[in-house]
């Protein structure tokens, strides 16, 4: 788009802005605009380059170097001695997605926009809803904790949820390849920052609330205003919203939200979907459903392990339900789904026993995954994990309690310490798990020799579970990010070992 006419548009939406023109930049109106980007590394010839001020980095601060690198219009809360064309406004990181999303015209009303949030399982709900949309037919988008793929291509991703520039880039990339539908994880901390701002929802569906994001949230009333701010300001048209009442904070939106929402439960009959568990095992679990448009159960075996599993895929099922997809489409498409990377992540350890993988990095998750394999150990169960720093550390013990109520034996290592000492971050957490000293536990700081001691002491009954970093490829340490995967790491203790893996 010519910079003239975005300005145009710019001018004649309900964004409060200014826009200065230097006197020099006399055909400036004729540059070719082709992004807005909020990393000056990203910067390019026809880029806008966003100034978003942050907790630690001002923009600001970047904009000479993103101007070098090329960008041709800076978007700014403040004039700047630059001599390009300046858009400013107040808060950028909230604006930033409305201009992206004019730039990119409008690209949401080419799409179906769903969005899943809650604490725990809005990564697996996302991927089991794109897969049943695709087997309705629907080329389906994601943006998620794991990757963003645009229907053609995925790349790993950055965030849980995209900056609002990003995201609007990723949404016309969708359009571009041909999808119907977005699917996406909606963070808390992308609805408080105005992330999602320039983007509306179809439908969304909750998961649940629990412990974490404290330091930043303060208490769970004020999480909850968050989560519950998607509904109230980020849905648009004949919008529904399925929702977990199995969860308290659930059971609440539900009320709250009336007959916009659609209950699920595997607890409470009455619900509108509801599952009950009849088998299960490593390879996955029978499970008997019940539907609207259906009188009789189905039965469906899914690949996967967990009750919370079971919660997922009926938030999945009611949400294409309420898009009018047939629940066998449904179900066909819930029962294809690809295995999401680093949730509960299986792997046979030739002669040992298990290892799985899992990103659990709160009290909750973790409880669930474990609980979830507790079930199905026939012999020992074994968990290595560990907390982040500069996080919510009311977290720390409680993971410890629950690791050592459920497991046979604990291993407290370190997840993404960031500037935080870690051995004292193991000790929060050795805390906690102090409240069952029957339980054996023990602290090895260093990730690699954890998963090597957890993998040398499994026997062939036994599950080795490695929480808290699921796909991640760096751990963050106090001097940056080095590289780092649970997953490669058990595959070089299997080479060095002489062990083959399934």
């Amino acid at each position: 788009m010519k910079l003239k006419k975005l300005l145009e548009l710019l001018e004649k939406s309900s964004m409060d802005i200014r826009i200065i023109i230097p006197d020099s930049s006399d055909s400036i109106g004729e540059t070719d605009i082709k992004g807005l980007v909020s990393d000056s590394r990203k910067s390019a010839p026809g880029m806008i380059f966003a100034c978003v001020r942050g907790d630690h980095i001002d923009g600001h601060d970047y904009a000479a170097k993103a101007v070098e690198a090329g960008a041709s219009v800076l978007m700014c809360e403040r004039r700047l001695d630059i001599d390009v064309p300046q858009i400013i406004c107040s808060d950028i990181r909230r604006n930033m997605g409305k201009a992206a999303s004019i730039l990119y015209e409008a690209p949401l009303s080419k799409l179906t926009m769903i969005a899943v949030t809650g604490t725990n399982g809005k990564t697996t709900s996302a991927f089991m809803t794109k897969s049943i949309l695709e087997a309705a037919g629907i080329k389906t988008g994601l943006l998620s904790t794991v990757c963003c793929d645009d229907g053609n291509n995925a790349e790993e991703a950055e965030h849980t949820t995209p900056e609002g520039s990003d995201l609007q880039q990723w949404l016309y990339r969708m359009v571009g390849n041909g999808c119907g539908a977005c699917v996406m994880e909606a963070s808390s901390h992308s609805i408080v920052q105005g992330r999602l701002e320039g983007a509306l929802y179809d439908r969304a569906g909750f998961t649940n609330l629990t412990v974490d994001h404290l330091n930043y949230h303060i208490d769970m009333e004020s999480y909850y205003m968050a989560k519950k701010t998607l509904f109230e300001n980020y849905m648009r048209g004949d919008w529904r919203a399925s929702v977990n009442i199995d969860d308290a904070y659930g059971a609440r939106l539900f009320g709250e939200l009336g007959k916009r929402s659609i209950s699920y439960s595997i607890k409470d009959t009455g619900a509108m979907f509801f599952a009950s568990l009849k088998k299960a095992s490593v390879e996955g679990m029978d499970v008997e459903i019940k539907t609207p448009d259906s009188e009789a159960a189905h039965i469906v075996k899914l690949p996967l392990i967990g009750e919370h599993n079971i919660q997922n895929t009926l938030q999945a099922v009611s949400l294409a339900w309420s898009l009018g997809i047939g629940t066998e489409t449904a179900l066909k498409g819930a029962i294809n789904m690809q295995p999401v990377p680093g949730r509960l992540e299986r792997y046979l350890v030739g002669g040992t026993g298990s290892c799985v993988i899992d990103f659990a990095h709160n009290p909750d998750g973790l409880e669930k995954a474990l609980t979830a394999l507790r079930s199905i150990c026939r012999g020992r169960l074994y968990v290595a994990f560990g907390a982040s720093g500069e996080s919510d550390t009311s977290k720390r013990p409680m993971m410890g309690e629950v690791a050592a109520r459920l497991a046979d034996s604990v291993i407290i290592t370190s997840d993404n310490p960031r500037s935080e000492d870690p051995y004292a971050i193991a000790s929060e957490i050795e805390a906690g798990a102090r409240k069952h000293p029957a339980t054996e536990c023990r602290i090895i700081v260093d990730r690699r020799e954890a998963v090597f001691e957890g993998l040398g002491r499994i026997a062939p009954d036994d599950i080795l579970v490695l929480a808290g970093k699921g796909p991640e490829r760096y751990q963050e340490l106090k001097n940056g990010p080095v590289p780092y995967n649970d997953k490669e790491t058990v595959l070089e203790w299997c080479r060095l070992n002489g062990k083959e893996i399934q």
